[in-house]
């Protein structure tokens, strides 16, 4: 009933591709709402909104991996 050290890796590389992105997405929110207000751009919301989503995505996939990793039923 070991951990499986290789899941355990590969949980944590999805981690850590996610917080790149919890950085990122809410920074790229405000500047889209500003570019909004100012300019009627919403490119930068939306790419703000689709990298929140991935973080997301990346982040519950690492926990549940993660999760396998350690608590392994074989």
């Amino acid at each position: 009933m070991g951990t499986d050290r290789n899941e355990l890796v590969r949980g944590l590389k999805y981690e850590l591709a996610a917080l790149p992105l919890l950085i990122a997405a809410p920074i790229l929110i405000t500047i889209g709402f500003k570019a909004i207000r100012q300019q009627n751009n919403y490119i930068w919301l939306i790419i703000g909104i689709i990298l929140a989503i991935i973080a997301i995505i990346l982040g519950f996939l690492g926990i549940k991996i993660i999760l396998n990793a350690l608590f392994n039923t074989k």
